[in-house]
Order: structure tokens, then C-alpha cells, then sequence
């Protein structure tokens, strides 16, 4: 199950006057002139302080709200690739998704069928998902890094037809459509610069055309139920198995990007293109990433922004070159890039302005790192943090730039949530105030279920309400903190540890430079925490200096029994932590 942390500016808080029998508890520090509360009922259910949902339009498909403003906008570039310059204005998107909508329709792509890219991040990544919700047709995106049995499991798992890739990705994309693949018609071939279209692919220029019919203009009708058709099949990251394909209906990614706009504050994380205003939104997070799908690419698209796609694996160098080349006024990231612009000498607070939108996703940002990027650069930028998950949409929660800095934030517009106990007298009981528990959710975000895997979506799934695998609490103020993970949870004595709360108290030792933890068995105790620490570089450290400062805060089961010194903490690209290869250290 994949977990995002996602952080940014809100706007417009607003509270739910129709909740019968509320227990307001104050939130302090919003915004000037604000007077709002958090709620919790008397079933003690928590219900965002946004109130209810706004500007979510009942029945309207993906491609229809990102278009439904872009006559305002048609004449500006929608989207630039960093690497070729090659770039399309919004009208030009608009017509060829039109046009390759309508190819699509002509290959007769059953229900319950789906289309599969393998691509980096380039400018075409807009033409073939705003054409594929058009046509009705559910897309799913696969991580182009991925190797011919990994393509293949998602191939297979979305019951994929039609492929789409780039040149240098050919050979790995026919390699895997060769085991099990459901795949019936030629792979489909963007020429992005990497080479040209091999021999037997279709180019997709072919499919869209000036000689296609734009799809609206066919005077073919689609009904797109938006409530339960899928548009889009986001993969879990595989933690506890197989990755699972996750359906995300129109609705669910559409009421999403209106919760991410419907914020707190003076700033959203997007402003509309007005005339010579235009956002300039870095394209770096993976397109196959929920996070991109829903929080860059289709957000800013909806608010006439430019998107900069960078389809070459991140280096710092091509980083830099964008914020030269740029004026960047919106730029989402994740953990690794936060610590490396804090850290890199090259960034200053030139390339960042005053008032540059700063969203940080995906992982837990370090307390330290963030005290360090707030002095390097200035604590003036809207700069967020906040909580969801691929089945979520992604967005659940966010916080404002006054909330406590760990917290993410407040749940957004029209989402509840429990906290509910994991054990003891407690088990199954929803929880008060900074009792923690597991965190289970409600909202229009929440997805459809697992494809064809019913056992797996009865299992994460209670009625309507989500169960995220994550423990946490809410505090007096209405804020969530997540404490940990419920199956990274480590048993000692009876009691359970979380290893979120063991490494927040490790990054503050002024030797240490990242941590993880994780349980191994134990002979009397069931599990004793065990750390692993990468000490910074040029300083001494033994392990009872480690076990000694842990002794001094906190009770004694959550002592640590081993630390282990290693180089680096195994991480995944958006910097989650790779506990099971820490297992097989």
C-alpha cells in the first residue's frame, strides 16, 4: 500500500454547520481574520474543519474538468520537455487527446479492458491520458525503470490490449508482452528523441493526425458513469506482496483535485492563468506516481499552468538548470530533492523567490532538514505538509503553514476519519483525542477497490470507510500526526513501538544523519527495536552512546536492543524506506 505524505499552502477553511451534536475543538493560528473549528462528533468521528466540498462538479469525467476552462487559456504552452524543447499549447492538446480518443474507440477495447504506457516523463503523457479517459477507457501507468516481469505482472494484472512506449523502452515492453500478456495490437511508439519507431509499431503521430477526427466531433456518445467507471489504474507499492492494481474512478481523482484546492490560507497551490500570470510547474515527480497523476499534472492543467517535463532520470545538475531557465512558481518534490536543494551550495535563495509554492510529498519530512531548509532559504515560501495514499486518491489531510511542524495537517474538505484501537480493551473501539490508533477513512476520494481481487479489497475496506494501515492520532487542535506504520509495529512485551516515533528521536542526535528502525525477534520479549545508523561523516559514535540517548526518552520497552552502522538507509526514489531489504541485512 502505497503512502504519500503531500504537503502545501491552504486556503479558504470553512466549517460544516450541519453535523449534529459536535464537540468544537478550537484550531488556533490559521489565518488572520479566521475563526474555525475542528470536529469531532459524538461517535467520535473526526470531520474536516473545510466543511463540505466545493466546486466539485457531479458527473463530470476527467477530460471534461480539465477542459472545461481551456478556452480561456487555449493559446499558451501547456507543456515544454526540458531535454528536446518540444512543447504543445493547450490547444494543441486538446485536439490531438481529441483525436487519439477517437483511434482508440476504433480498436474495439472491451469492458473491463485497459490501456498500459511504459514512458518517462514527457509532453505525450498528457495526450494519451486525457484521450484515454475520453474514449472510456481505464489507463494504467507503469514505472519505465521496471524490468520486462515487472511490466509484465502489470500488464496482465490490468488486463491491458494496447501498449504505449518510447524507443528506447521497445525492447523491454516486447519482451514482456511475450508472457501471459493480453496485449492484441502492435506496441504504440512515441518518438521522443531516444531513437524512431522500430519496424511493426504504430507511430502514435499516425493515430493523431490531422486526417483523425477530433472525438467530439464524431458525434459518438459515451456514457461515463463517473461515480464507478475507472479511469486510471495506479499500482501499491508492493509492500506487504504482488503490487495490486488500485481503481481510481473519475469521480475519485476529480473530487480530489478539488479537495487540494479547496485550502486554507491566502495562497492556493495553483492560481489560475490570468492574463500574462501563468504557473510554471516543474514536471520531475514520476507521471506514474498518483502524486503526479493527481497533484501536478492534472491540477495545473485545470488551472491553465505550464508544466516542465523532465524525462531524464533526476540529477541534481538538471534541477539547477531548470530553476535558471524557469521562474518556477510552483514546485512539488519529495524528501530526497528537499534535503538535497538544503544541502547543495548551488541553490540559494535566488532560485526560490518569496513566494514560491512548496509542496513536499511522499515521505515523512525530517524535522531537522526542514529546520535547516526554512534557515537557508527563508520560512516566507508556503510550505506544507500533509498525508494520503494511492487508494486515497491520493490526498487525505494537509496542514497550514502555522500548524505544529511533524503534523499533517487537518483532513481535507468532505473526508472523516477514525481512530481505532488495534488491541486490548481498546480493539476495534474508535479512540479520542491523542489516543493512537489505526487511521480509517472516509471521503469521495476513497477508490473503488482492487481490481478482480475482491479478498484484497474486503480486507483494506469497511463499508465505506478505508482502513490505511497507518497509525496516528488526532491532537486538541484537530491536527493528525502519523506515528507509524500498523504492520511495521514492533511487539515488545506485549506493547507496541512505533519506528517512526524511535527515528524522529534519533535524527535529533546532532552525530546521527539518517536512522531506521524495525523489530527482530526476541527470545523473552516477542521483539526488541533495532536501529540502523549512518553516522555523519568525520564523527565518533559508539552503540551505547545510541542505546543511552534513546534510555533517556523513552519508557523502557522502547529501549533499543541493537544498533548496526551502515552506510545508507535503503530507500526508495520518493525516500521510503525499504524495510524489508533492512530485514535481510
Amino acid at each position: 500500500m502505497l503512502r504519500q505524505l503531500i504537503s502545501w499552502r491552504v486556503q479558504h477553511l470553512s466549517t460544516n454547520k450541519n453535523l449534529k451534536a459536535l464537540i468544537n475543538i478550537s484550531v488556533n493560528n490559521y489565518h488572520q481574520h479566521t475563526n474555525q473549528t475542528c470536529i469531532i462528533d459524538e461517535k467520535k468521528i473526526y470531520h474536516s474543519c473545510r466543511g463540505e466540498l466545493q466546486g466539485f462538479i457531479e458527473n463530470m469525467s476527467l477530460h471534461e474538468y480539465v477542459w472545461k476552462d481551456v478556452n480561456k487559456w487555449w493559446n499558451k504552452t501547456a507543456v515544454i520537455c526540458s531535454a528536446t524543447e518540444r512543447s504543445y499549447t493547450y490547444e494543441e492538446l486538446r485536439k490531438l487527446s481529441g483525436r487519439f480518443a477517437t483511434s482508440l474507440r476504433k480498436l474495439n477495447i472491451k469492458s473491463g479492458e485497459s490501456i498500459a504506457v511504459v514512458l518517462p516523463n514527457i509532453p505525450e503523457y498528457i495526450i494519451i491520458l486525457m484521450g484515454a479517459s475520453e474514449a472510456g477507457i481505464p489507463i494504467t501507468f507503469i514505472n519505465p525503470a521496471y524490468n520486462s516481469k515487472e511490466i509484465a505482472h502489470q500488464l496482465v494484472t490490468s488486463r491491458a490490449v494496447v501498449v504505449v512506449t518510447v524507443p528506447d523502452k521497445y525492447s523491454n515492453v516486447a519482451d514482456s508482452i511475450k508472457e501471459k500478456s493480453l496485449i492484441r495490437y502492435p506496441i504504440i511508439v512515441i518518438e521522443d528523441g531516444s531513437g524512431q519507431a522500430p519496424p511493426g509499431t504504430i507511430n502514435l503521430k499516425d493515430l493523431v493526425d490531422d486526417s483523425v477526427v477530433e472525438f467530439e466531433k464524431t458525434g459518438e456518445k459515451i456514457n461515463i458513469d463517473t461515480a464507478n467507471d475507472t479511469v486510471v489504474l495506479p499500482f501499491s507499492s508492493g509492500t506487504t506482496g504482488l503490487p495490486k492494481a488500485i481503481e481510481l474512478t473519475h469521480k475519485n481523482i476529480v473530487s480530489n483535485v478539488c479537495q487540494s484546492n479547496q485550502t486554507a490560507g491566502s495562497t492556493k497551490i495553483y492560481e489560475p492563468a490570468l492574463g500574462d500570470y501563468q504557473e510554471i510547474v516543474p514536471m520531475m515527480l514520476p507521471a506514474y506516481h498518483i502524486y503526479a497523476l493527481t497533484n501536478v499534472i492534472t491540477n495545473a492543467l485545470c488551472h491553465g499552468g505550464k508544466l516542465i517535463a523532465m524525462p531524464k532520470p533526476f540529477t541534481s545538475n538538471d534541477l539547477f538548470d531548470i530553476f535558471n531557465k524557469h521562474r518556477v512558481t510552483s514546485f512539488l518534490l519529495v524528501p530526497p530533492i528537499l534535503q538535497l536543494m538544503t544541502y547543495d551550495k548551488r541553490f540559494t535563495k535566488k532560485h526560490i523567490g518569496n513566494d514560491m509554492k512548496i509542496t513536499c510529498g511522499a515521505a515523512i519530512v525530517d524535522n531537522e532538514v526542514m529546520t535547516k531548509f526554512q534557515d537557508k532559504f527563508g520560512d516566507t515560501n508556503p510550505f506544507c505538509q500533509g498525508y494520503g495514499m494511492t487508494e486515497m486518491s491520493p490526498v487525505i489531510s494537509f496542514s497550514v503553514k502555522s500548524s505544529p511542524l511533524g503534523s499533517v495537517g487537518h483532513l481535507v474538505a468532505g473526508t472523516s476519519a477514525r481512530i481505532v484501537g488495534t488491541c486490548g480493551d481498546n480493539y476495534q473501539k474508535n479512540l479520542d483525542i491523542n489516543e493512537c490508533g489505526e487511521i480509517v477513512v472516509k471521503g469521495p476520494q476513497v477508490m473503488k477497490g482492487y481490481l478482480n481481487n475482491p479478498k484484497a479489497t474486503e480486507e483494506i475496506m469497511d463499508g465505506e470507510w478505508l482502513k490505511t494501515g497507518d497509525v496516528g492520532r488526532f491532537d486538541k487542535d484537530g491536527n493528525l500526526w502519523i506515528t507509524g506504520r500498523l504492520k511495521e509495529l514492533i511487539k515488545v512485551k506485549g506493547f507496541q513501538v512505533a519506528p517512526a516515533e524511535l527515528e524522529t528521536i534519533l535524527h535529533e542526535h546532532e552525530k546521527i544523519l539518517d536512522v531506521a528502525v524495525i523489530g527482530v525477534p526476541h527470545e523473552r520479549y516477542g521483539e526488541i527495536p533495532k536501529a540502523f545508523v549512518v553516522a555523519k561523516k568525520n564523527v565518533q559514535i559508539k552503540e551505547d552512546d545510541i542505546k543511552n540517548y534513546v534510555a533517556e526518552r523513552v519508557v523502557d520497552y522502547k529501549q533499543l536492543g541493537h544498533v548496526v552502522f551502515v552506510n545508507e538507509i535503503p530507500k526508495s526514489p520518493i525516500g521510503k524506506i525499504l524495510r524489508k531489504k533492512l530485514y535481510e541485512m
